[in-house]
């Protein structure tokens, strides 16, 4: 982690094949056109950045190529999410995927959720700065699972901010009108001091009538068909 860091800052199982400490993504076992995109704080970086740390430059990562996702046309959610979450709302998922999946990284002491998303190009074109920064947390906690659950109540779970951190529009939406190749990473350029790393669960809007639901919505919509299920049997 850049220690002058501000404090706001398909293969097998359908995860890509990776060295060691490399990000990996999930497809297998999901709907079409969602991913989950396990970015590993030990290798997924950005080398540069500006002065209030709030572009980032030159997505790298340090034992491999840098972390890729082509994403298809159309408006998508982007939200982080942990090995529970993600088994609850898809259940097809096998036991090596959920446990391939991050619930939060930390930069030596405070754990954070932040990520970064950049256009492919800037990984050879070293003046393009991210086009997203998502789950930006405005300040450390103790621990990971402390982390993922303070952005799900403070609500920036699936929040990104496009371009700059302090200065880009927050919004929940991001629509591609192409194909795009994306690199992710999280917003730090020194990685040797980090353990763990951040999950981005990408679904299109349209998907089932809009967004991926919120964690523990999954639960009371299991329920409510559980309930209807019994109310039908007895008047049977």
């Amino acid at each position: 982690m850049s220690k002058t860091r501000l404090a706001f800052c398909g293969g097998v199982f359908g995860m890509l094949p990776c060295l060691l400490s490399a990000g990996t993504i999930i497809t297998a076992n999901l709907p079409s056109n969602t991913a989950i995109i396990n970015i590993d704080a030990r290798a997924d970086g950005a080398a540069t950045f500006n002065g209030s740390q709030s572009l980032w430059f030159h997505p790298f990562n340090t034992s491999s190529s840098p972390l890729e996702y082509t994403i298809q046309p159309g408006t998508y959610n982007f939200r982080i999410v942990d090995g529970t979450d993600a088994g609850s709302l898809f259940p097809s998922l096998t036991a090596p995927q959920i446990s391939s999946i991050f619930t939060a990284w930390t930069f030596n002491a405070p754990w954070v959720t932040d990520y970064l998303v950049f256009d492919s190009t800037a990984a050879t074109d070293f003046s393009k700065s991210q086009l997203l920064a998502g789950a930006i947390s405005p300040s450390g906690t103790v621990s990971a699972i402390t982390a993922y659950n303070a952005a799900i109540s403070g609500g920036y779970f699936n929040q990104v901010i496009i371009g700059d951190i302090l200065a880009g529009s927050k919004v929940t939406q991001f629509t591609f009108n192409a194909p795009e190749t994306l690199i992710f990473t999280v917003p730090d350029n020194v990685l040797s001091d980090n353990t763990s790393g951040v999950s981005v669960l990408i679904s299109p809007v349209a998907q089932a009538g809009g967004a991926v639901p919120e964690p523990g919505s999954v639960s009371l919509m299991l329920a409510g068909v559980a309930a209807l299920y019994l109310k039908r049997r007895s008047r049977a």
